[in-house]
C-alpha cells in the first residue's frame, strides 16, 4: 500500500509557499529506517553482505551521502554517476560499475577509479586491454541466463532473456572469464539481474539457483574461486493500494536456504559473499511529487485535472503506463459520495502526458495541491527538458520531522540556454 504523505495539507502549503510547485519531497527518517531493515535482514543471514544503492534511481548527492552513512555502497551505470561518488569520497570497491555497451573512455575512467567492474559483454575485455593494458585485479560479468520476470506492468522491467539487451549469454560466459584471466584478473565475482519491481519472493529461488550453478561450472572449468555473487536489485514496491510490501526477512531466509542447499550439492567449499543493488526498494516509497491543480476541464463527458507538473517531473506513467497513487490532501476527508472518475494530466504538448486515467478521486477544486506517491525512485532522475520544462526542486524532510532542507534548486529558464552558442552572423541586433 502506498504510504501517506508525511506532512499534512497545511504544512505542504507552507513548503510550496517557499519552494513553489511542482516540488519533490523525500523523507530522511523513513529512508534510513528502511535501508537499515534491508541491510539488517540480509546481514543476519550472510556474513559480509553488501547493499550497493542503484544511483540511477535517485542520484542526489545528499541522498547518496545519507545512504553511504548507513553502510551502502553505490551501483553506478555511467561515468556521471561515478563522478558523484568520487566527489563524495565513495571510491574503490565500495562502487560497483555496471554499464552496458560501454565506451573505451568510460572503461578507462572506471578502471582508474578502482571500482568493481561488472562487464556486460566479453568484448569489453579487449577494450580494457587496449586502453589500460590489462583488466582489473577484481572483475565480474553480468550473466543473462535467458530468462527474466517482473510483477509490474512495465515490460521493459524484464531484464533477462533473449529480448533483453543486457548481459553475457550462457554460451559465452566461460570464454568471458577465460579472457579476463588471461588479461590479468585474479579475483572474481558474478552478477545477474533478470527483473525489476519484483513482488513475488519465489523469484529469488530461480535466480539464485541459476547463478550458483553457473558459478560452480565456472569454478570447475577454469579453476577459479568467486569472492561474491551479486543478485542485482529488483525488489519491488507496492505502487497500488492492496499490494503487499515485500517481506525482506522472508526473502533473505529463502535465499539463505537456497545458498546452503546449492553450495552443498555443488561441492563449493567456501560461500561467496552476497551483494545486492536495490534502488527502488530503498527510496521509492519515500518520495512524493507535489503539484498544484491549475485547470479543471470538462470535455466529452470527462473531467480533467490539469496539474503544473508533467512528464518532465515523472515520466513513468506516460512512458510505461505505470500506476502511481494520487491523493488530494485538502479533500481526502470529504464525503465519499462526492468522489468520481477523472483524468490527471500535465502541461506537456504530448498526448501521453498523463498521470492517471479514470482514477477515482475526491472532487478537487482549482488551486488544490495534488500528491503523487512513490516518486522516490526513477522520478526526478528521469527528468528532461522537452517543451523547455524546468525540473523541480528536491526537498529532504530531516529526521527531526520538522526541518525541510533544500537538496536541489529548481531549474530556471536561463539554465536551459547556458550551454548554447550563437554564431556571430545569427546574433540579433542589439536593442
Amino acid at each position: 500500500m502506498p504510504l501517506p504523505c508525511p506532512v499534512d495539507n497545511a504544512r505542504l502549503e507552507e513548503l510550496v509557499a517557499v519552494h513553489g510547485t511542482p516540488l519533490q519531497i523525500y523523507d530522511e527518517a523513513l529512508i534510513r529506517s528502511n535501508v537499515r531493515g534491508l541491510i539488517g535482514a540480509f546481514s543476519s543471514k550472510f556474513d559480509s553482505f553488501k547493499q550497493f544503492f542503484a544511483v540511477k534511481a535517485l542520484p542526489n548527492p545528499a541522498i547518496l551521502q545519507l545512504l553511504a552513512s548507513e553502510g551502502c555502497g553505490m551501483d553506478c551505470s555511467s561515468t556521471s554517476e561515478l563522478y558523484i561518488c568520487k566527489k563524495l569520497g565513495i571510491t574503490g570497491e565500495n562502487v560497483m560499475y555496471t554499464s552496458n555497451y560501454t565506451s573505451k573512455a568510460d572503461l578507462a575512467t572506471a578502471f582508474d577509479m578502482g571500482c568493481v567492474m561488472n562487464l556486460d559483454d566479453m568484448t569489453l575485455v579487449d577494450d580494457l586491454v587496449e586502453v589500460r593494458g590489462r583488466t582489473p585485479e577484481l572483475i565480474s560479468f553480468r550473466l543473462n541466463p535467458g530468462l527474466g520476470k517482473t510483477d509490474s506492468e512495465t515490460k521493459s522491467n524484464v531484464l533477462g532473456g533473449p529480448d533483453a539487451k543486457f548481459g553475457v549469454p550462457p554460451d559465452q560466459i566461460v570464454e568471458a572469464y577465460t579472457k579476463a584471466q588471461k588479461a590479468g584478473s585474479t579475483r572474481f565475482g558474478i552478477h545477474m539481474m533478470t527483473g525489476s519491481c519484483v513482488l513475488n519472493s519465489k523469484y529469488w529461488l530461480e535466480t539464485v539457483t541459476v547463478l550458483l550453478k553457473t558459478l560452480s561450472e565456472l569454478r570447475k572449468t577454469l579453476g577459479i574461486e568467486f569472492e561474491f555473487i551479486n543478485i542485482g536489485g529488483g525488489i519491488g514496491i507496492p505502487y497500488r493500494p492492496g499490494q503487499p510490501t515485500v517481506n525482506v526477512e522472508e526473502v533473505s531466509s529463502m535465499i539463505k536456504t537456497v545458498f546452503d542447499t546449492q553450495l552443498a550439492e555443488l561441492g563449493v567449499p567456501v560461500a561467496p559473499r552476497l551483494y545486492m543493488e536495490n534502488g527502488r526498494y530503498v527510496t521509492g516509497p519515500f518520495g512524493w511529487l507535489v503539484a498544484r491543480c491549475g485547470v479543471i476541464k470538462e470535455a466529452f463527458a470527462q473531467k480533467y485535472y490539469g496539474l503544473d507538473a508533467c512528464m518532465a517531473n515523472l515520466m513513468r506513467p506516460g512512458m510505461y503506463e505505470a500506476y502511481h497513487y494520487i491523493s488530494v490532501p485538502a479533500r481526502e476527508g470529504d464525503d465519499a459520495a462526492t468522489r468520481g472518475k477523472a483524468h490527471v494530466v500535465g502541461t506537456l504538448c504530448e498526448n501521453n502526458d498523463w498521470f492517471a486515467r479514470d482514477r477515482d478521486l475526491p472532487a478537487a477544486q482549482k488551486g488544490d495541491l495534488f500528491v503523487i506517491h512513490d516518486t522516490g525512485a526513477h522520478a526526478h532522475s528521469m527528468g528532461f527538458q522537452y517543451n523547455g520544462k524546468l525540473r523541480a526542486p528536491e526537498l529532504l524532510l530531516r529526521e527531526d520531522g520538522k526541518t525541510a532542507a533544500l537538496i536541489r534548486e529548481r531549474e530556471v529558464i536561463e539554465d536551459l540556454y547556458k550551454n548554447t552558442v550563437m554564431p556571430a552572423d545569427l546574433a540579433p541586433a542589439s536593442v
